[in-house]
């Protein structure tokens, strides 16, 4: 055997082509040999941007004397967990199961045929080996004690999966929200935003139903929460003040420490939460926020064809380090000196640029007040803050361009992943309908149709683009996205075939993605039982079935289609009894909930300037639960059939019932706000 990462294309897995280690590929025939030759098999999951994957590839599997316990007793397999998501919950469902944590590296031995029996995450070298060689004896001295343990995990991992698929059925209520937050509530750090422990993490689909239901409950505390929160995002370390752009999560309560990678799905559904949170509180912070992240995705992660990239490393060399975390975003005091910025006092204040404000002897840049506090430190308004915040920003931007040479960038994963593309179609849909002179519409119509081109395929979508060439099938939340990408692409313009791409993509769903319960599997592509996956619960992405079912919801209502809208009510249904005990991990769930309880409607709008005119009605007010559809000629779609004439008309609808149809915009405003 030997290392055949170098015929993989991912970068993660190419990052580790060299290693001593003899990594092979996931594959049947390699674990049909592993079967064969009655060899353990050991999983390493990861991604290129992961630094604890990097520190323990550093310290264990660059290592001579650890490749070679590995080689002589295990069939080591390298898993780049963007490309194979499927495999990676699988497994971390596992060592969940056995550990009651999980994270990556993800580690696991498994049977020759794939069923787990151990597993972790990161491994210093001395207790990585320590391990390996129990287990490796183990193997050798009473395999029928590792054959025990592997039945009790394969019944296990059934058990979760009847677990995830069952609940006590329930129709969701209005007070069934106040339930949900009081023990959420709990936790809110409504000082510093966010929850009150570290490490804390942006988690877009929490703060976008929290903002929903406050606004529809009119609870001043939780839009408080909520607009603390991304303010404390905006101007702390977690944001890129200098290149633009959200890294993964803050290490500390005060959002200044990051971990610098910066990923995909973050950045695309954060520019989504600060559009809807700008319709509620139009902060110039938010523009700002959106605008720089829009600009730094379109300079630094758009590829030549026009799809977006996964992610960018942590990790970068330095004059000091060949790899060091934060390398490209941190500073010395003397380089902050020798850049000249203007009123470096002033700079030094409001960037905390203190004795004691230092992280591993450098700086991170992050603000910890207001531009309105740096206006009055100063004396000087705010429109002359705001220059002197650019003035700033571009040359710092042009200081980090200058020492490229001593701080490159780090490394970007080319490949283009189908779910995080389409969310950032979402992104962008939202930023326009906030900010509609922006342009922000034809961002997300040219990534839309250069999806279409890429990974569509004849109704089929690939999970991913990588280097000219579709890759892999797409799983439930690649299909769930990218059909709420193609509605959003019909919401913002009108184009029929984007509606007809997302029926089509429906009607797929329900061909390839069979239930289980009343959920939909993750991937049709499994061996045994044990090894089905139903992504329910929501985290930093929503879940695939949330995806679904919000998915299926839309194109129901647009599509007339009452099995279409049925399938997720009866999810939600099954969840309702869920959500009590730990609101945050159904947080999609719960915006569709909010639907149910508070009402959905369809704001049709049609005759001429109706694009127009549905553009400044969802700038000026934010509704959750409303679809607002227009049509500016002729349709046999259901909500336009018959209506569009030659003036300008509003029908609001509801429950397949529409109001009688108003030309006065003061009219409509007082049934669609009451």
């Amino acid at each position: 055997m030997k290392n055949e990462l170098h015929q993989s294309r991912s970068l993660y897995l190419k990052q580790h082509a060299n290693n001593p280690v003899h990594w092979q590929l996931w594959s049947a025939d390699v674990l049909a040999q592993s079967i064969r030759d009655k060899r353990l098999l050991l999983l390493s999951i990861g991604y290129s941007s992961c630094h604890w994957c990097h520190v323990m590839e550093e310290e264990s599997f660059e290592d001579e004397e650890v490749a070679a316990l590995m080689n002589a007793h295990f069939t080591s397999i390298k898993i780049d967990r963007e490309e194979r998501p499927d495999l990676d919950a699988r497994y971390m469902n596992a060592v969940q199961l056995m550990t009651g944590q999980g994270g990556w590296p993800l580690n696991c031995i498994a049977l020759p045929d794939g069923t787990p029996v151990w597993g972790g995450t990161y491994f210093s070298k001395e207790d990585w080996m320590s391990a390996l060689s129990q287990i490796a004896e183990m193997w050798q001295e009473s395999p029928q004690t590792i054959e025990d343990y592997a039945e009790q995990m394969r019944e296990g991992l059934m058990d979760m999966l009847k677990v995830s698929k069952s609940g006590t059925p329930g129709t969701f209520e209005v007070a069934d929200f106040e339930d949900v937050l009081v023990p959420w509530m709990r936790g809110w750090d409504e000082r510093n935003g966010g929850l009150t422990h570290a490490p804390k993490f942006p988690m877009p689909s929490n703060y976008s139903y929290l903002l929903q239901h406050g606004i529809l409950s009119s609870s001043e505390r939780t839009l408080s929460f909520v607009h603390t929160t991304l303010q404390k995002m905006a101007l702390g370390g977690i944001y890129d003040f200098v290149h633009g752009g959200f890294t993964r999560y803050a290490t500390d309560r005060f959002w200044k420490v990051p971990h610098f990678e910066k990923m995909l799905y973050d950045n695309a559904q954060l520019i989504g939460l600060y559009a809807k949170a700008y319709r509620n509180n139009s902060s110039p912070l938010y523009a700002q926020t959106i605008a720089d992240t829009v600009a730094w995705l379109q300079k630094e992660m758009q590829l030549d064809n026009g799809l977006y990239a996964a992610a960018v490393d942590a990790d970068s060399a330095t004059p000091e380090n060949t790899r060091e975390e934060g390398g490209y975003y941190t500073w010395r005091m003397e380089e902050l000196e020798g850049i000249g910025l203007p009123n470096f006092d002033a700079f030094q204040w409001y960037f905390d640029i203190t004795e004691h404000g230092s992280w591993e002897g450098k700086y991170i840049l992050h603000r910890t007040q207001p531009i309105e506090s740096l206006a009055d430190r100063l004396g000087i308004d705010l429109s002359t803050a705001h220059a002197l915040l650019l003035q700033w920003q571009q040359r710092l931007a042009r200081a980090a361009a200058d020492r490229l040479n001593t701080h490159p960038k780090p490394l970007r994963d080319p490949k283009a992943l189908t779910c995080w593309n389409a969310l950032l179609v979402i992104g962008f849909a939202e930023a326009h309908r906030s900010l509609p002179e922006k342009g922000y519409d034809q961002a997300a119509t040219s990534l839309l149709d250069t999806l279409l081109n890429t990974v569509w395929q004849n109704g089929a979508i690939a999970h991913q683009y990588l280097k000219d060439t579709a890759e892999g099938d797409g799983f439930l939340d690649d299909y769930s996205s990218f059909g709420q990408a193609l509605l959003e692409g019909f919401l913002l313009t009108g184009n029929s075939m984007y509606l007809e791409r997302a029926h089509e993509l429906a009607e797929r769903i329900e061909r390839v993605f069979p239930f289980e319960g009343d959920f939909r599997v993750y991937s049709p592509a499994v061996d045994a039982a044990w090894q089905k996956q139903l992504e329910i619960e929501d985290n930093v992405i929503p879940s695939a079935n949330s995806m679904w079912a919000h998915f299926y919801q839309s194109m129901g209502t647009i599509a007339d289609r009452n099995d279409w809208k049925e399938q997720p009510q009866q999810a939600l249904r099954t969840l309702h009894s869920k959500v009590f005990r730990y609101g945050p991990n159904f947080s999609n769930w719960l915006e569709l909930g909010l639907m149910r309880a508070y009402g959905a409607k369809e704001l049709v709008i049609t005759g001429p300037g109706a694009k127009a005119a549905a553009e400044d009605l969802q700038r000026t007010h934010y509704q959750p639960g409303t679809l607002v559809l227009f049509s500016e000629s002729a349709s046999e779609l259901a909500h336009f059939k018959g209506r569009v004439g030659h003036t300008l008309t509003y029908y609001l609808c509801s429950n397949n019932t529409c109001q009688l149809p108003t030309t006065d915009l003061n009219e409509l405003l007082k049934l669609w706000m009451a």
